[in-house]
Formats: structure tokens, sequence, C-alpha cells
């Protein structure tokens, strides 16, 4: 493995991550045909193991918001009534986390993570309906245990040791009207413990509102 690019990117500080993320949706409004933006509630999760053995954990419910372009893989034949395929990349910031998990330092705890995600689906739409799926990224911007023993202190995650910070998976989502559902299927491990595993997992409810739609 290049050890210096691993070094130089994986754990590159925020800064650079959101230049990333935002150069590549910025990039794709380009030839953009409709913009949305969306927010609502997410119901979250992360499905911990250790040695192949779940470990008891509740979900939690957080937020996110964020906007959407859509990029048709024939921008000249598109039309949003008759509707066709295309990327729908979206960047967001969504706050994910699990209750009562044993996740970091084998105490039960509170855990809240905020990420900055870009999803880049295959996308089917015709007019306000659609459907998608595609792979996303998610880097930590922000996170934090309350600790559910003791007094209950409330840290900051010390992304490295508690946590990995980046996240990694496949969101599917779907389009009705005015409402966006999204499921999203963690496939990184975030634990950094011995035979441990922690992906997330998450349910998007959004409120999406077309801004621009030709």
């Amino acid at each position: 493995m290049n050890t210096s690019f691993y070094t130089n990117y994986v754990h590159a500080p925020k800064k650079h991550w959101t230049a990333l993320l935002l150069c590549c949706f910025l990039a794709s409004t380009a030839t953009g045909q409709r913009l949305d933006i969306f927010g609502g509630i997410n119901p979250s999760g992360i499905r911990h193991q250790v040695a192949g053995t779940r470990q008891n954990a509740s979900g939690t419910i957080g937020y996110h918001f964020g906007m959407a372009v859509l990029v048709p893989f024939n921008a000249k034949a598109y039309n949003s009534d008759d509707g066709g395929y295309g990327i729908f990349p979206a960047l967001q910031f969504i706050k994910k986390g699990t209750s009562k998990s044993s996740l970091i330092n084998a105490s039960a705890a509170d855990i809240k993570l905020g990420y900055l995600q870009l999803n880049l689906p295959l996308s089917y739409t015709a007019g306000s309906y659609g459907i998608g799926i595609g792979p996303y990224m998610a880097y930590a911007l922000s996170g934090t245990k309350k600790y559910r023993v003791g007094s209950g202190a409330k840290e900051k995650i010390d992304f490295g040791n508690d946590l990995k910070r980046v996240d990694y998976g496949i969101g599917i989502n779907l389009n009705i009207s005015l409402f966006r559902i999204q499921y999203e299927f963690g496939l990184a491990n975030l634990a950094t413990g011995a035979n441990s595993s922690a992906k997330t997992r998450a349910l998007s409810l959004s409120l999406d509102i077309p801004l621009v739609q030709e």
C-alpha cells in the first residue's frame, strides 16, 4: 500500500475533504437540468459487533439538509415531463448516531456524528417522481459521546482513536412529488477496536423542493 497516499488523503484535514466534495458538486451543476433543496429527519443507528456477536444498542433521530443537481446522460434530449436517466448527486449535512452503545471504551454511551456527505445515485426521473441507487461518501465534521454511566460526562469524539472519520456505503432513494425517502447502508467499519465492527444505517425522510427544473 502507498502509505503516503493514505496519510495525505484519508487523514487529510476536514477543510480538504470539504473542498473536494464541494468541487465535485459544483462541477456537476454546469450541466445540471434540475436543482433541488431538501431537508428533514433521519432515524439512524450503528450496527456494532464484537467477534461476530451483535452488541445491544438503539437508534436515534437526527436531521439533514442539502441540495441535489440532476445531470442527465443526454442533456439535449432530456425533458422533465418525459423523464430520463442520469446522475443525481446530492451534497448534504447529516446527523447520524446511536444510543446506549458500548462502541466506545465498552461503556454505554449516546453517540452523535455530524457528516458532510456526497451521494452519487444513478437515477431515473420523470416530473416530480424518481428513483435512484448509488454510492455515498461521508466525512465526519463533528462527533460527541455522552456516557450513560458515572457522571454522564459528555465529550468530543477523538477520531482515529474512538472512531474512524470516513464513512461510505450504498444509498437507495425514492422521490414522490415533494417527498424524498432514502435508505443508506453503510459499508465502512467505523470501529477502531480489534475484532470489532461498526457500520451505519440511516433512513432519511425529506421535504424536497425543486428550485430549477428545465
